[in-house]
């Protein structure tokens, strides 16, 4: 019994040991007013490289919405998120797009 807690342990060490880092991107997004806009965004961001989760969050007080991307690519650029929002690129607009550190 010893001995198969010791294999799980060390084959779940080996499997996170696996695992890409994790870069984390922020920056705003203009034009998001709703859910379905949400939903657009997340759904584009999503189809590029490595991307694991992109999230918005709502305004605060007179700003922009905070867009939010998990990548396991470093090279994630402002100018990829827009190409991947296609002919969505002229209703929201992505502004500030950085890895954060």
């Amino acid at each position: 019994m010893k001995t198969h807690l010791i294999l799980l342990l060390l084959a779940t060490s080996l499997l996170r040991a696996a695992d890409p880092a994790l870069h984390t991107y922020k920056g705003e997004v203009a034009g998001v007013m709703c859910s379905a806009c949400s939903n657009h965004v997340q759904t584009a961001l999503k189809t590029l490289p490595g991307v694991r989760d992109v999230t918005i969050q709502p305004a605060r007080q007179g700003g922009l919405p905070v867009l939010t991307i998990v990548s396991s690519s470093a090279a994630i650029t402002k100018e990829a998120a827009v190409k991947a929002l296609g002919d969505k690129a002229s209703q929201y607009v992505i502004q500030g797009l950085s890895l954060q550190k």
